[in-house]
């Protein structure tokens, strides 16, 4: 049975006198499992009253027959969690969680299951606006496109009489790509509450694979100290890259409040111009100092291993403060290796590097000329500042339409 069908519906006493009409259905939201109907709101000439659904007989085409011989006196008040199906959930956007989109629900399917009435799906085909606004004898029985209501996850702010809260555990476990794409066709309050309902690792993800045009923005809707939470596990790059997108006192004042360690590596990228190489790298990469064997630089490398998605590179410093680049030594070479043989006597020395201030292009055309994965940064002193992969240089390399069609592999 489908809302538009029972909505209207006459409602009829055990003698069959007229009571009323149907109003809507009161349905308990579940994120998981089949919504619970819990009873009718039936309307008279005077008021809409609640009649559980213990007092339904049941839905007949002549009308909703009750138990009851008359309707009870005190007018329907909605309780928390309650949900009124078609007032509520009907023209609402929700989420179709296997096709990955924002649908709008234009009917709500409802069937017997295990001995009670439940909520089994949405109907999201344009048919379903259709069976809705005409008579029902000019449209007869439309198809209907429903998705099943364990693929949909609602949307509290889209029901705000409801007031819900809801973790949108269904919504955690997409690809953060999936769930980018998702929040691109929501408005701003919508996505608050998704992301609110993200861990912080996950909502890093997601932000990073959001449009560009739209980071900042979300960020800023977001409060302050989650926002800061977010921006402390992103990259730092792409940190830089949100935080340069928002006003200057906005921007300070969540750099304010990230934890001084993180805060210090986007504070420095963020003193570049856009189109250098300071302004495009990545202070995410990991080190091995020069005196080291084989042995302790794997184990000193397993301490840094969180920050970089991809570690490919090992970079070999004189100092773990100073880090005054000397060598670079390939992760499979370092697995090649005996466990007591010195960096020293295999790494490559003198390795090629490039200036924070030199331009972004320069640096593509070194890492394409050279079939580089990443081009290690370096100031007068030679002291490493950070690295400029791969994927940086296809960014610069791209035009921007194509740009986030190519996957992060290596930052």
């Amino acid at each position: 049975m489908l809302i538009s069908q029972l909505s209207g519906l006459p409602a009829l006493g055990p003698a069959g006198a007229k009571l009323g009409s149907v109003r809507d259905l009161v349905v308990a939201l579940e994120e998981t499992g089949y919504p619970l109907v819990l009873g009718l709101v039936v309307r008279d000439r005077r008021r809409g009253v609640f009649v559980p659904i213990a007092d339904l007989v049941g839905f007949k085409e002549d009308g909703a027959w009750l138990r009851l011989s008359e309707l009870p006196t005190e007018e329907y008040r909605r309780r928390p969690g309650e949900v009124l199906l078609e007032h509520d959930i009907l023209d609402r956007q929700f989420i179709d969680i296997a096709g990955s989109r924002v649908v709008r629900v234009n009917d709500a399917e409802v069937r017997e299951m295990d001995g009670r009435l439940r909520v089994v799906g949405v109907d999201v085909g344009a048919m379903g606006i259709l069976r809705r606004l005409a008579p029902r004898l000019l449209v007869g029985d439309l198809d209907a496109e429903i998705v099943d209501w364990a693929q949909v996850d609602s949307l509290a702010t889209a029901m705000p009489e409801a007031e819900l809260r809801l973790r949108h555990e269904k919504l955690r476990a997409l690809h953060p790509s999936d769930i980018a794409r998702i929040i691109d066709s929501l408005a701003y309050p919508q996505v608050v509450e998704i992301m609110e309902a993200l861990d912080d690792a996950l909502a890093a993800d997601v932000v990073e694979e959001i449009e560009e045009g739209r980071q900042a923005d979300i960020l800023e809707a977001m409060s302050a100290d989650r926002a800061a939470d977010i921006l402390e596990v992103m990259a730092p790059d792409a940190a830089a890259d949100v935080l340069d997108e928002m006003p200057p006192e906005k921007a300070e004042d969540l750099i304010g409040r990230m934890d001084t360690a993180h805060a210090a590596p986007v504070r420095l990228l963020l003193t570049y111009s856009e189109d250098s190489v300071g302004g495009m790298m990545t202070t995410d990469f990991v080190i091995a100092l020069e005196h080291e064997t084989t042995r302790e630089a794997l184990e000193y490398i397993r301490r840094q291993i969180d920050k970089p998605d991809l570690v490919y590179y090992v970079y070999v410093v004189d100092h773990p403060d100073k880090q005054r680049l000397v060598g670079v030594v390939s992760l499979r070479d370092l697995l090649l290796a005996q466990p007591d043989d010195p960096l020293s006597g295999y790494m490559r020395r003198n390795p090629r590097t490039i200036h924070p201030d030199e331009k972004a292009k320069e640096a593509a055309r070194v890492l394409t000329e050279y079939n580089m994965l990443a081009l290690p940064v370096t100031d007068a002193s030679g002291q490493m500042l950070g690295l400029v992969t791969a994927d940086d240089a296809l960014d610069v390399l791209l035009p921007t339409s194509l740009k986030r069609h190519v996957p992060r592999i290596f930052s």
